[in-house]
């Protein structure tokens, strides 16, 4: 442990060692405790996509579906045409090809529809990108089927049954929450989901 601290440049907050389904360790470092929130960075994105594969697992959603369709009120006609191809799949997978990324969404107030007004760097399903964005459309579409947003749809089938603690999920400025970033939980509420 004391290695660990040290290999990560004292930034280490807290550890927590699972073994055969046990806690056999775990410990926090100053000025840090195991009692409070810690940002999950993108363990986020893990958690919308588990709530992805629910809405498909109860017929409210494909993976084949286009997100044209998704958000056809929202969606301009040459977008329309542009993102014709783009599906939930390309977007679990992080091959959507949308060049509307994070840095971009600090200067706008509507990520959906600048994401969906973006450009593609490449025909979706092509290549692999890395865009927290996708995961935050993702995010936008548990709230476009559910009515309600990610903690709404996730709080009493996922949250309360895996008895989480304290948990906050960011949200962008029109209230949609980020996706793939932006949640904070307990320590030992990540290893519940690693586990």
């Amino acid at each position: 442990l004391d290695e660990l601290h040290k290999g990560t440049g004292g930034s280490l907050h807290s550890a927590i060692i699972i073994r055969n389904g046990a806690v056999i360790s775990q410990c926090q470092f100053s000025p840090y405790s195991l009692n409070i929130w810690h940002t999950a960075f993108s363990l986020s994105k893990s958690i919308t996509s588990l709530a992805i594969g629910r809405l498909v697992d109860e017929g409210k959603l494909s993976l084949d579906e286009k997100i044209v369709d998704i958000f056809e009120q929202q969606v301009s006609p040459v977008a329309k045409i542009r993102l014709r191809n783009l599906t939930v799949k390309h977007l679990l997978n992080m091959s959507s090809g949308i060049s509307f990324n994070e840095v971009g969404a600090v200067l706008e107030e509507d990520w959906l529809k600048a994401y969906l007004e973006s450009g593609l760097r490449f025909e979706p399903g092509t290549k692999f990108m890395y865009n927290s964005m996708n995961s935050y459309v993702l995010s936008a579409i548990v709230k476009e089927k559910t009515g309600g947003g990610m903690v709404d749809y996730l709080r009493t089938s996922i949250f309360e049954p895996m008895g989480l603690g304290a948990y906050h999920w960011e949200t962008c400025p029109k209230g949609i929450e980020k996706g793939g970033w932006g949640l904070y939980m307990m320590p030992e509420d990540m290893a519940k989901f690693g586990l």
